[in-house]
């Protein structure tokens, strides 16, 4: 009898066991479960502000759906597509690649909508799509052979350069390598290798179709974007305790400076490099008296041309000038369109 008892003792030790375990595997999917849940819930919620935030910008919600899947599908923060412009066209580039056939009016809309239509000329450009109509740029091609061509026109996908001058259609092979280099005024040099996809005449003019890229090298060549203006303006230079002042117009400025133009005929004006000056204008209605040292001249015909650095520039002031030159290139780049138009 002692033995049969013997014997039972090992098996219900056994269903103990099995019971402890089995309890720790059902807490254990039940953590996961609560774990999966909420991380669904927590995704579902996180989905619900992006789409909150990007119907507030303008945003269908079709629009903000194509914005949501790539940039989860790019690994990125799709909140990040609608503050960046550089992760936007990413995310846009994905879409563009695996749709079969995408709606490039749909992506144009987005871009506009979020402000990633325009690119203003202090901020450097992170696409070819970026490129104004009507840019000129230097083409290289095999053999040493270079050439000035314009952008005609673009698409989301594709990039089309006509040549400014006649050239021959033989140099020119698809599928061969070409290095383009182009100075975006105001902010600097770019150039970028891509494979020509084909080659044609239309209207009399060579025209070469190429892919558009991310992989842009950026030649910084100056420190502050400028605009070009004409406006009224006075300089003050201090002489014996006494401004002396000379009107001229501002033709150009950035947060940095100004580039001003004295008239003159047989007397030039009492200024010279390292003077010390105050420029005085009016900027879309707003007076301003700046500080600043003139840092280099040119006499010309008739025309006396200084550049001016300011000095000591209020933050209001610079904050002011920023927006003023942002609006003007927004301007050009409307004015670019309706010419294409």
């Amino acid at each position: 009898m002692r033995y049969i008892e013997y014997l039972k003792f090992p098996v219900a030790s056994t269903s103990y066991i099995v019971l402890f375990f089995s309890l720790i595997l059902i807490a254990a999917i039940f953590i996961l479960v609560v774990a999966l849940i909420r991380g669904l819930y927590q995704k579902k919620r996180y989905k619900f502000s992006f789409l909150k935030e990007a119907i507030e910008r303008g945003l269908t919600e079709e629009e903000a759906e194509i914005l949501w899947n790539y940039s989860l599908k790019e690994g990125r923060d799709p909140f990040l597509a609608l503050e960046f412009k550089a992760a936007f066209e990413k995310v846009i580039d994905l879409y563009l690649d695996e749709v079969s056939s995408p709606d490039e009016v749909l992506v144009a809309e987005i871009r506009e909508k979020l402000g990633f239509d325009v690119v203003p000329y202090f901020s450097p450009i992170v696409t070819t799509k970026d490129i104004e109509l009507f840019q000129p740029a230097k083409v290289e091609i095999k053999e040493g052979y270079s050439a000035e061509i314009v952008l005609f026109d673009k698409d989301e996908k594709y990039m089309y350069w006509a040549f400014a001058d006649p050239f021959p259609k033989n140099r020119v092979s698809i599928g061969e390598e070409v290095v383009l280099t182009f100075l975006r005024r105001g902010d600097a040099i770019y150039k970028f290798k891509v494979s020509v996809l084909d080659v044609y005449e239309e209207k009399g003019r060579l025209i070469i179709k190429l892919p558009h890229t991310f992989n842009l090298t950026r030649y910084q060549r100056r420190n502050y974007a400028r605009v070009e203006v004409d406006i009224l303006c006075k300089v003050g230079v201090l002489s014996e305790s006494r401004w002396k002042w000379h009107e001229g117009r501002l033709r150009d400025i950035s947060i940095g400076g100004a580039k001003v133009f004295f008239p003159y005929s047989g007397t030039r004006p009492e200024i010279s490099v390292l003077s010390e000056v105050k420029l005085e204008f009016f900027l879309d209605g707003r007076p301003f008296s700046l500080n600043g040292i003139i840092v280099n001249e040119d006499l010309r015909d008739k025309v006396l041309c200084i550049g001016v650095e300011f000095k000591d520039l209020k933050e209001s002031d610079q904050q002011f000038i920023y927006k003023f030159i942002k609006k003007e290139q927004r301007k050009l780049a409307e004015l670019y369109v309706r010419n294409r138009e």
